[in-house]
């Protein structure tokens, strides 16, 4: 399978070749340049697209590398780091001898002949005819001396960009464009030319990118300074901003914005808003603003609120667990009442068994009923002898067509806790 290859050159920026097997990024290969073989670095790989494969020059727009860098070819690499910093300096210090005004880069010693490749730069042409003499009798090799320009130098150097970001040039780039003011201008962007400016001191690479969609929407925008009447006022269009859609305008006192839909309504005579649509976008109770995203995000967090509770529905019918939130405890009344029973109980069976045993602790205070001293148990002092009368039965009660006094008998019945 084809493997697209981006090699990179400090001479040339970053050139596609293709190989048949994958390699990983930072390995090194030796590929032909226009300017002799070199080694290169592997930057990224890819895949061809079937439109660029089906292209009849793809074997010339992507040429093959010629092989994998060996040992023997790295050894060599690093053996002549040391030579190309010594033909950079001897060639800078003919070149200043001669006064051709002109800055040595770097060399670049060929893999497969004797030749070296000399980057210069220079702010005006350079007649280097003599200097190649020289250079030819002091090297004994084949000089080719290439003159680049800034944006080529900051690709050598690198750097940060305004951005923030390495320099498009020496990262992805592999060739320059033509960038001119206009393309600043139809971006609205400030004419200052140091903030436009980029490393090399050209117009930055960046312009060139957006430079196509601010080319067509910026004709569906009113020219800056175009005047129209709104309110009884004229108005002249001061700023536009095409990310926010906005159109600044003034009337001698005070701005005023309007969006593009705005501003073709305000052209033809009509109000800024439609009022048609006014009831259609906000809420008539709490001007809340129900147009684009709002009203699905609304039903979205109801259709989740609704799918919480019905789980938790579930799960409680489930585990057959009433809901006890918001409701008394009636474990400790129930134990209570329970309790209060009990002793009510075990004080009848006492009083009971008292009296049955003559153990009346009241009988001393004229044989009165309940401890009530100013009411004798028969009613009157003459029913007394009748007391002696009673007769309690085996099990211990005395029937009530004993008792004479009748009014005994309406004995209010006691109130339970609960009944209170």
């Amino acid at each position: 399978m084809t493997t697209l290859l981006a090699i990179a050159f400090d001479f040339m920026g970053i050139t596609y070749y293709q190989h048949e097997s994958e390699l990983s990024i930072g390995d090194k290969v030796i590929c032909e340049t226009p300017h002799g073989t070199f080694i290169g670095s592997v930057m990224k790989t890819r895949k061809p697209s079937e439109k660029e494969l089906l292209k009849p020059d793809f074997n010339t727009l992507f040429p093959c590398i010629i092989r994998e860098a060996t040992g023997n070819d790295k050894i060599y690499a690093e053996n002549n780091e040391q030579r190309e910093r010594d033909i950079s300096r001897t060639t800078q210090k003919y070149a200043d001898e001669l006064n051709l005004g002109m800055k040595v880069l770097k060399s670049y010693l060929d893999i497969k002949e004797d030749k070296v490749l000399i980057t210069f730069t220079s702010d005006a042409r350079v007649d280097f005819r003599e200097l190649v003499k020289i250079l030819n009798s002091t090297f004994r090799l084949k000089i080719e001396l290439r003159q680049i320009g800034p944006r080529d130098q900051a690709r050598l150097v690198g750097g940060i960009g305004p951005c923030g970001l390495p320099l498009c040039c020496s990262t992805f780039l592999n060739s320059f464009d033509g960038i001119s003011i206009a393309m600043a201008k139809n971006q609205l962007l400030a004419i200052n030319i140091p903030k436009l400016s980029g490393q090399c001191g050209k117009l930055m690479c960046c312009l060139k990118f957006e430079d196509e969609a601010y080319s067509k929407i910026r004709p569906l925008y009113p020219k800056i300074g175009e005047k129209f009447d709104y309110n009884g006022k004229n108005y002249e269009v001061t700023g536009l901003n095409l990310l926010t859609d906005t159109i600044t305008t003034y009337n001698g006192n005070a701005y005023e914005s309007f969006s593009k839909e705005e501003y073709e309504r305000v052209k033809k005579g009509l109000t800024k808003n439609d009022d048609s649509q006014l009831l259609l976008k906000g809420d008539i109770n709490g001007n809340v603003d129900l147009s684009g995203f709002g009203v699905k995000d609304t039903a979205n967090r109801i259709a989740v609120i609704n799918q919480k509770e019905e789980k938790h529905k579930e799960e409680i019918r489930n585990k057959n667990i009433p809901n006890k939130k918001n409701k008394p405890n009636n474990n400790n009344f129930q134990n209570k009442n329970k309790n209060n029973n009990q002793n009510q109980n075990q004080n009848r069976n006492n009083n009971q068994n008292n009296f049955n045993k003559g153990n009346n602790p009241n009988r001393g205070n004229n044989h009165s009923f309940g401890g009530n001293k100013n009411r004798s148990f028969g009613g009157n002092n003459r029913n007394r002898n009748n007391y002696n009368s009673f007769k309690p039965s085996n099990d211990g009660f005395i029937d009530v067509s004993q008792i004479a006094d009748r009014s005994v008998l309406d004995v209010k019945p006691v109130k339970k806790d609960d009944q209170e």
